[in-house]
């Protein structure tokens, strides 16, 4: 399995380091002065396989991998996703790199924008805790907490000063 390992994460490098051909996209003259706009607009979505030209049956079950191996290659799909400016925005800091490999590889047929101006968020957090691919990890069925961002509430029997 080392060997498999070795070649695969051979393959992923040489994905990322290939030139990318930018989606082509006809900017209507009302976005010609927001290209980055006309970009995000008009950029089809295909799957993580077909923008990284590798199959989701390249990556081999987590039982047959080691943590090691497992870490390796989440390491290289972050950095093969970021060769496409594409970032997950919502991976839990605590999450194991085992757990994390299967949520990586099981949404390897995801949806995707290559955006090669703006860049891509994905977040693969559905909100839902009973749905959620982090599981136990995400912090999505907590309410959350807006106290450190609210502005002082108005008191009725104090003077403010507007701001024009």
């Amino acid at each position: 399995m080392e060997r498999y390992i070795q070649q695969l994460v051979q393959d992923i490098k040489e994905a990322s380091e290939r030139p990318k051909t930018k989606p082509y996209i006809e900017t209507p003259p009302h976005m010609e002065d927001v290209p980055d706009m006309a970009e995000l607009a008009l950029t089809g979505y295909k799957s993580i396989e077909e923008w990284t030209g590798i199959s989701r049956e390249s990556f081999p079950a987590i039982w047959h991998l080691t943590g090691e191996q497992a870490e390796i290659l989440n390491k290289e799909i972050i950095n093969l996703l970021a060769s496409f400016n594409i970032e997950i925005v919502d991976i839990p800091a605590d999450i194991p790199r085992e757990i994390l490999y299967d949520i990586l590889t099981d949404n390897w047929d995801f949806p995707v924008q290559y955006l090669p101006s703006s860049g891509f968020d994905l977040e693969l957090c559905t909100g839902d805790p009973q749905t959620c691919p982090y599981g136990e990890f995400c912090d999505c069925g907590e309410e959350p907490d807006f106290t450190h961002d609210e502005p002082p509430k108005n008191n009725p029997d104090q003077d403010v000063d507007m701001p024009f």
